[in-house]
Formats: C-alpha cells, structure tokens, sequence
C-alpha cells in the first residue's frame, strides 16, 4: 500500500473523530451563519445527525443516498454551518465508498465554505484542504492536490511565524510534506522532492508520523536520494540564462525549472522566486498560456511556502494561476486557490480589484461548467474582496461615499447570486438575495439617481470582461431603482425598458420580462402623456416575447407599436423596422409580401434610413427572391447587405453575426456549401467565445453551421462534427436540454441524406421523444416536427428523393 493511500485515512477519518454531533475538528464551530433565524429547519439537523448515525453503523451507501437528498434543501436554507457538516459527511461517505469524485467535490466545497465563514488557516480550514489533498491520486496529472498540500504547509509555515504549531498541525504538516515529495519524486524532480521528503522525515523523529510509515517514507527518501545522484551532472542554467520570452524552447525552461528547484532545495527560496519570475515576467495579467504554466506554478508554490499571505506579489501568482486554471476547465484546483488568495486579502482589510476580478472569473467559469454552488459561493467571496477595510459594510449607498462603486458592484453581486439560485430552484436563497437588494434600493437618495446610472450601466456597457458582475445585472439594479421615481421622469421609463431586455436577453427568463413588460405597459396607458417612445419600445419588445406563444397578441402589440410610430414625421427607420416585425407575424405569403413592399417604399423614398433597417430589409427581400426562384437577385441582395455592414466598420461586432447566418443559409440553399462555410466560419464563430457567452453558446454556433451541412451537403465529417457536439453538449452544458434536441435533429437529416435510414430513424425518435417548452413552439420547430415525423414512418429507401427543407 502507498505511503498516500496509508496516510489519507488518518485525517479523513478525524472528520468522524471530534464528536457525536459532528463538530468539525479543531477551533470551536463557527456561529450559524444564516439569513433568516426564524428560518430554521429542524427536521434537516435530526437528518443530519441520522446520516452520521448511519456511517457510524458501516452503512456508508445509505448514509450517501440520505445526504445527497440533503443537500438541495440545506443550500436552500442557508446555514452555513448546516452546510459545513453535509459536506465532512459527504466528504467521508465518499472514501469510504472509494468514490473519489465525490470525495474531491465534498472536501473542496468544504474548504471554501470555511474560507467564507473562518480566518485564514482556520483548523478546520487547514484539515479539508488536506483531506482535499489525500483524495486526489498521487500520479493523476492534476496539479489540485499539489496546491492544497502548499496551503496546508502554508498554514503551518504560518503559524510558526507567531509560535510553535499545534501537535494536530504538525501531524498534518508531516503528512503533507510526506505526500508532496512523493508527488514530485513522480514528476521527476527529486531535488526538490528530498527537500519536502526530510522535511517530512525531521517531523517523524518527533513522533507525528507511526513507525511504520515511517518505514516507508525512507524508502522513498533513499530512491529519491539515488535519483538526485543519478542526475548530478546535468547543466544547471544561470539567472541571466533564464529570461521569459518566446525564445527558450522547452528544455531550456526545464533546466530553469530545474535550477529553481535546486535553489529551494539548498533553503535560497529567493533565488528560486527570482529564476521562476522571470520565466514569466513577459506575461500579462490573465494571459498565461499552457507553455508558461509550470513555471508560474511552481512560483506560486513558492511564495506561498515563504511569504505572509498580505503579500501582494503572491496574491498576483495566485491571481495568475486561478485564471487560467478556471480558463482550462479545472473550476475546483481555480476556486480552491482563488478562495485562499481572497480570504488573505480579507482577513488584511485589502481591496484588491483584480483578485475581486478573478473571483468573478471563477464564478462565470463554474456556472457555465454547470456547478452553480461553487458559482455561488466564489460571488459570495468577491463580495467580501470589494468590501474588504470597509466600515460598516451594510451601509446606506450614498452619493458621497468615497467607496460607492465598490458597494455597487457588491450589490450588483446580490443580483447575480439570485439569478444562480433561482436557476437552481434554490428559492428561499433566491427571496433572501433580493430583498437584501431591493432594502439597498429603498436606502437610496433618488438625488443620486444619475451617479448611480453612471457607476453600474455606463460603467458595464459594452463590456466583455470574463467577470461577474454583468452589464445585465446594472440594468435590473437601475430598474428597480427606477420605479421609485415619479412616472413623468423619462429616467424612469428608459431604465424600466432596459431591465425588461436585460431579463430577456441576458437572463433569458421570458415569463419575468413579459410579466415586467406588461405591468410596465400598463403604468404608461394608465398616465400616456409624453411617453410614446417607451411605449413603443416596451410594445415591440413584449411582442418579440410572446410571438413563439401567442402570434396573435404578438402581432397585436406591433400594430399597436406601428400606429403610434406612423403617426409621428421623420421616423422612416422605425416604420420599415416595425413593418418587418409585422411580416414576422404573418402566415400569409401574400401579406408578408406587401409589408415588405410598403418598407421597401419607405426606403426609397428619401430620408435617412438607419444601417440596421436596412440590412434587415435587404435580406428579407433576398428571402422573398429566393422563394420566386430568382437566385441570383437573393444572393445579390444578401451579399450586398453583409457589405453594407463591413463597408460601416460594423464586420467584427454583434450587428454582423444574424446577417451572416442568413446569408450562409442562402449559399447553403443554392448550392454553394464552401460560401455558407465560409461566410459562417469569418462572421459567426470567429467570434464565438465560451469565455464571454458560455460552452452552450459555443455549441450552438457550431451547431448553426453543422445544421445547414446536415440539410444541404451532409457527409461523413458532418456526422463526426455533430457526434462532437453530442457528447460536449451533454458532458458539459447542463442547463440547456434544447440544445442536445437541436443536434440530434440535425442528426436525423444528416443520416437521411446520407441513405442511412436506421440512423436517421433512431435520432429522429429520439428527437421528437422529448417534450418542447411552449417558447420553443414557432412554426419553425412544428415544420421540423413534421419532416422527423415524416422521418420515422417513411420507406427509408424511397425516402432519400424527399426534398431537403
């Protein structure tokens, strides 16, 4: 048996060790930490206890099966400490089950719930990051357990400053050091290896680690010692050989890292910092790339084992390295070394922006990879960065507070941690959220009405940083803001338009805006004087809502938009935009036809027509060219509507990115799949980005394209990029069902073009098997329906002449 899988059990077992009633080891338990004392459920704590009576019966699978039932309700209620013993629990079913996963998610979701609630290197802190550690396989590749063991040996590094450590501590300290030389002797760097490996040897001669395995740590002391030997000779590179730049190649990083390791081996942890530094020092905050990263690991192993964490050139390789790491995927290893970094900085009454920053990275990374929790609780740290040295924390929001835009966007972070409750069907998190928010709004002098609007909306407009808080959550703070303002004030329409869109289209919660619209819409007929435009606005934008539902009172609103618009001058642009919207509603050839025939009209007629309008008007004609045969006049009318676009600058924003896919939808239609490809690859997934828009983004833009290859010109690559998508979509996007539907149509086309009907059969099954929510039910979606229908019941080889949609 491994020196690690002998040691992991001592600490994990401490766990069940402290006392009946689940106290965690170490410091006394911290205060329940929860939102509404009258909220308590004691029936979840006598759960609780009854899971712990279960394992103390070896009946660990039934205690798991108790404790997973357990765990939406407690994130429910909000206690902390509640939730502090489901997660040891969890943590302690999971080795004994020898279920790693959960093992690693438990012991990680504990440490950052006590980096919340305790001080830094809290006992009970120090004993999950190792039980963290002891989870992870020595030889996996993942460099997670090699940060929680340099935090555990931090913390004892720590405590030594101030006087001697504990004997717990030691025992720890010991066990750490033990499994970090074990972990680098297998990574090939014996050198630095010994240096943690008699480390670990000088604490056993103390007592805190058994005789026998301390056996087996001098044998891993004397292989370590033989490779050491073995590579002696090796060339060891001078500091001013080891310059970060694109010029060293891979061997010569290794020799620099390799030299770094030698220095900290001989105790010069500052020269070690100074060879690693510059190995990176030609590297941009939030930028590190994949040939960087080992050496700013390593630095930041090394800072963290030699400096105080009020450091500031370690909250900086902390910040470097959460990045990427959440960049990579690997949220857990990225929150595990965010979360310490920010509680340093919370415990020394730091503001640091960027590691605020970085928090909110890790937040947006873990929502996206589907693991709301640690989304929540990386917010909840952030907030405690932007807040940090603050007085009285609670504060009214005042114009002439030298620190309102710190509280803003802490209370902008209270608006994205309801939406992730909400979203996770948490809804007492949910309520608790937002009335802290709307006690926050009704604090507010309205005189600071505009310093607000400056601070949040303006502040966020426009911006795609890879961070929380969002432009959308500015937009929902000022229209709540907003509606204490008397209706005549035109700050009052305009921010209670822009939270009706940020519900819609960056929440995407459709039956809030339209909920939000109409009650808005009803406020402004009640009291209309002087308030068209944002009548208008809210009218096309509840219409654009309802339409996949109710068509009809969709195409109400817009002729409701349209009179009020026709009957103003000088609103030519408003007018054809609006006509289009009203060809949108109909089913009839002829009237769609006419509308757009009365735009077109308008934009000859003179007048300045907006670029926006007349790209959309351009491309439905080309539709309409399209349907009548007349090939050339469409593919004329839609390349000339992309041109106007880029000829406006306009070729690497948004605005390019609907027009495109039309116009690659019309290459695909007329034959010319190589133009669809590539109109599609240079102005719809150059700029697709999971980072800004999510993994399920990402997979639908790719899936816009495989599509038109699966109707038009399917081959064998078409089959292989869906499959792709397939299992990235069911492996990483969690919260959209829709879009593993979507692929599996496209799917039932491709194997029907291509002759395979058992295939084409068996996806479009599988497709029409799973019920639609009513939003997604447009006369698209039911055309598609019928053809899989058609699909399913056809003679499969005479249904290949079927003519593709």
């Amino acid at each position: 048996m491994s020196l690690r899988l002998r040691l992991a059990p001592v600490l994990v077992a401490g766990l069940l060790a402290a006392v009946p009633a689940m106290a965690r080891a170490g410091a006394p338990a911290p205060a329940p930490q929860v939102i509404d004392p009258t909220a308590q459920d004691p029936d979840l704590a006598e759960r609780l206890d009854a899971a712990y009576r279960l394992l103390a019966a070896d009946r660990p699978g039934e205690a798991k099966a108790l404790l997973e039932a357990l765990r939406h309700p407690l994130e429910d209620a909000g206690d902390l400490d509640q939730l502090l013993r489901l997660y040891d629990l969890i943590g302690y079913v999971g080795h004994e089950l020898k279920d790693r996963a959960t093992e690693i998610d438990a012991n990680a979701h504990s440490a950052i719930l006590n980096y919340l609630v305790a001080p830094l290197d809290a006992p009970d802190t120090v004993l999950a990051e190792f039980s963290l550690a002891a989870a992870y396989r020595s030889r996996d590749g993942r460099d997670g357990q090699v940060f929680a063991l340099a935090h555990v040996l931090a913390a004892a590094q720590g405590a030594r400053r101030v006087g001697p450590p504990s004997s717990d501590l030691e025992k720890m300290e010991a066990q750490a050091a033990a499994l970090m030389g074990q972990r680098l002797a297998g990574d090939g760097r014996p050198e630095l290896a010994l240096a943690f490996l008699r480390r670990a040897r000088r604490l056993a001669d103390k007592g805190h680690i058994n005789a026998s395995d301390a056996q087996k740590l001098d044998r891993l002391l004397g292989e370590a010692e033989r490779d050491a030997e073995a590579r002696r000779d090796l060339p060891v590179t001078r500091l001013e050989d080891c310059t970060g730049h694109a010029g060293l190649d891979a061997a010569q990083m290794a020799a620099c890292r390799r030299s770094a390791d030698l220095a900290l081996a001989r105790g010069d942890a500052a020269a070690a910092d100074a060879i690693l530094d510059r190995l990176i020092s030609d590297v941009p905050r939030a930028a590190l790339r994949a040939d960087r990263y080992d050496a700013a690991r390593d630095l930041l192993v090394v800072r963290l084992l030699h400096r105080p964490p009020s450091d500031r050139q370690l909250r900086t390789s902390a910040e470097l390295i959460a990045n990427y790491l959440a960049y990579a995927g690997d949220v857990t290893s990225a929150a595990m070394v965010g979360a310490r970094a920010a509680r340093g900085a919370i415990d020394g009454g730091t503001y640091d922006a960027q590691l605020a920053k970085t928090c909110g990275h890790i937040a947006r990374r873990a929502l996206r990879s589907g693991t709301p929790d640690l989304a929540r609780r990386m917010i909840a740290l952030q907030r405690k960065v932007l807040l940090a040295g603050v007085a009285e924390a609670g504060a009214p929001l005042s114009a002439a507070d030298p620190v309102l835009q710190r509280r803003l966007a802490a209370a902008l972070l209270r608006i994205e941690s309801a939406r992730i409750a909400a979203g996770s069907t948490l809804a007492r998190r949910a309520e608790a959220q937002w009335a802290e928010v709307e006690r926050q709004i009704a604090t507010i002098d309205l005189a600071a009405f505009d310093t607000i609007e400056r601070l949040t909306v303006v502040e966020y407009a426009g911006v795609e940083d890879f961070v929380v808080p969002s432009y959308a959550a500015a937009l929902e703070f000022m229209g709540r803001l907003a509606r204490r303002l008397p209706a005549g004030d035109p700050r009052h329409d305009v921010a209670r338009g822009g939270w009706v869109n940020a519900v819609e289209v960056w929440w995407g919660d459709s039956a809030r805006a339209d909920a939000l619209a109409e009650e808005a819409i009803r406020e402004i007929r009640a009291a209309p004087q002087g308030r068209d435009e944002a009548l208008v606005n809210l009218l096309v934008v509840r219409s654009g809502i309802v339409a996949p539902t109710n068509p009809a009172l969709s195409a109400r609103l817009t002729r409701e938009a349209y009179e009020i618009v026709a009957a103003r001058p000088g609103e030519e642009t408003r007018r054809i935009e609006l006509l289009l919207d009203m060809a949108l509603d109909q089913a009839d050839s002829s009237l769609v036809r006419a509308l757009v025939a009365e735009a077109q009209k308008l934009a000859e007629a003179g007048g300045e027509i907006g670029l926006a309008a007349r790209v959309r008007l351009d491309l439905k004609r080309a539709f309409i060219a399209f349907d009548d045969g007349n090939g050339d006049l469409a593919l004329r009318l839609g390349e000339g509507a992309l041109a106007r676009l880029v000829e406006a600058g306009k070729g690497g924003s948004w605005m390019v990115v609907a027009p495109a896919r039309d116009l690659a939808g019309l290459y695909a239609a007329l034959g010319r799949m190589d133009d669809a490809r590539r109109t599609y690859e240079t102005h719809v997934l150059a700029r697709s980005n999971s980072m800004v828009d999510g993994e399920e983004k990402v997979i639908s833009d790719r899936l816009g394209l495989a599509n038109l290859e699966a109707y038009y010109a399917p081959d064998s690559t078409t089959v292989r990029t869906l499959s792709t998508l397939m299992e990235r979509a069911r492996l990483r996007v969690r919260s959209d069902r829709d879009l593993v539907q979507r692929i599996l149509r496209a799917q039932a086309f491709a194997y029907h073009g291509l002759g395979d009907g058992t295939q084409a059969r068996l996806a479009a099954r599988e497709a029409l098997s799973a019920p639609r929510p009513p939003a997604r039910d447009t006369e698209a979606e039911r055309e598609d329906r019928k053809l899989l229908e058609a699909l399913v019941g056809a003679d499969w080889q005479g249904s290949r002449a079927t003519v593709p949609p």
